[in-house]
This record gives structure tokens, C-alpha cells and sequence, in this order.
């Protein structure tokens, strides 16, 4: 369960106005998993020079809640600190990261043995490259890969359009543009994402196909942007 929800929310794209400017907002999901229903909300605040964006969500066995410290500056996103925590779903556990791009480290506080050194000035956390992907898909960007600390080691992550589509969500009607993650040839796992431009690209669906075949689906609730809530009529 623990590795559905983290690679499964992994991807959970939120919303930005244009390519070089963020506005605060407030989505939330639902989706059920091996028939437990999950609900999760993610928020980012602050304003230029200081975001935070937070994720949390909780079952009746476990919760989960990160977030990110970043900056955006001409359309880039550069990470300051990330903290990651589960509670239940066996031991409980715990990831505080901070990132020293002038330096090229990141600092794991949780465990320095796995500090990472020499890394790429546009490294980002598990939180902060959801916003820049929708940034660079706003963007009209084709180019989208991604370097990112996992509190361990660095992980790549190659993303590829794939059109656009109309969903039928609960909160109305929407056009979407189509987002695809790039595996290995021989990998059975498929995730793909729906980003909605009408809504300042916020993500307003996710399908993920394990390698047994099990379909994991979530699906965007509610959305307000700068306390104002959204629909497909705006």
C-alpha cells in the first residue's frame, strides 16, 4: 500500500497560471485503491521567492504528508527544502532533504550518510517537479525530463505528450492535454496524467497500470485558485 500511494501520488500535478507565474490554490482528489478509499489534498502557498506546496492524505490506516520550500524564477523552480512523513502502513517513517545548488548538494538531515554531492543545479524534489512539469507543458515544452533527489539517490524521469483529450470530470466538462511517463521498453507499468490548461494546468486525472495488471485511478474533486473555486463554465 505504502509504495502505491508514494509512486502513485508521485505524480500528482498542480496548477500555475503561465509558464513563469504561480497562483496559490487548493485541489483535492479521491480514488480508491485495493478497495480502500483515499482522499488527498494538495495547497500551495506564499508568494514569489517563497512557495510551499503540501501534500497530505489519510486512510483509516495510514497517512502521508510532504511538502516543498521552493523559489520560480523565469519559468524555473529551484528547491530549498523537502520533508516527507508516514505514519502506520508498518514502521513509520521520515525524509528531511535540503538542497544547496550553489554548491551542488543536497543535504539528507534525516540521514547524512546519504548525502548527495555534485548534483545538477536544476535538481528537484519528489513535490516541487509536479509544478515544474505543468510549467514546462504550459510552456509548450516537448523536452521533459527531469532530475530528482529521493532522499537516497537521483532518479530521471522522462515525461512525453500524447494529444488532447475531453474528460468528463465532477467538476464539469474539460479539455486536457495528455501526458505520458516515458519507461523502459520492457517495463509493464504505465502512468499517465491529464492536465487541464482552461484550469491554470492542474491535473484532473491520473491512471496508473501496475505490472499485474491492476488499475489505480484518481480523479480531481474540487480546485479553487486564489480562494476561488473553478468549474469547466470558467
Amino acid at each position: 500500500m505504502r509504495f502505491l500511494v508514494s509512486s502513485l501520488f508521485l505524480f500528482l500535478l498542480t496548477s500555475q497560471t503561465l509558464a513563469n507565474q504561480l497562483e496559490p490554490f487548493k485541489a483535492t482528489y479521491t480514488a480508491r485503491f485495493n478497495g480502500i478509499s483515499v482522499t488527498a489534498t494538495r495547497e500551495l502557498t506564499g508568494q514569489q521567492g517563497n512557495w510551499r506546496l503540501d501534500f497530505s492524505t489519510n486512510t483509516l490506516f495510514a497517512s502521508i504528508k510532504e511538502y516543498s520550500r521552493f523559489t520560480s524564477e523565469n519559468g524555473h523552480i529551484t528547491p530549498y527544502h523537502y520533508e516527507y512523513r508516514r505514519k502506520g502502513l508498518g514502521r513509520n517513517r521520515g525524509t528531511v532533504l535540503n538542497f544547496e545548488p550553489d554548491k551542488g548538494m543536497v543535504l539528507n538531515v534525516s540521514n547524512p550518510e546519504r548525502d548527495l554531492k555534485d548534483v545538477s543545479p536544476h535538481i528537484l524534489d519528489k513535490v516541487s517537479y509536479q509544478l515544474q512539469l505543468t510549467m514546462d507543458v504550459a510552456a509548450g515544452k516537448e523536452d521533459l525530463q527531469y532530475e530528482i533527489a529521493d532522499g537516497k539517490k537521483i532518479r530521471k524521469y522522462t515525461f512525453a505528450r500524447e494529444g488532447t483529450e475531453t474528460l468528463d470530470t465532477p467538476m464539469g466538462e474539460i479539455e486536457t492535454i495528455k501526458v505520458r511517463r516515458v519507461r523502459d521498453a520492457d517495463s509493464a507499468r504505465e502512468t499517465t496524467v491529464w492536465i487541464a490548461p482552461q484550469w491554470n494546468y492542474a491535473l484532473v486525472k491520473l491512471v496508473q497500470r501496475e505490472e499485474n495488471g491492476k488499475k489505480y485511478q484518481i480523479t480531481m474533486t474540487n480546485l479553487s485558485i486564489n480562494g476561488k473555486n473553478v468549474s469547466s463554465g470558467q
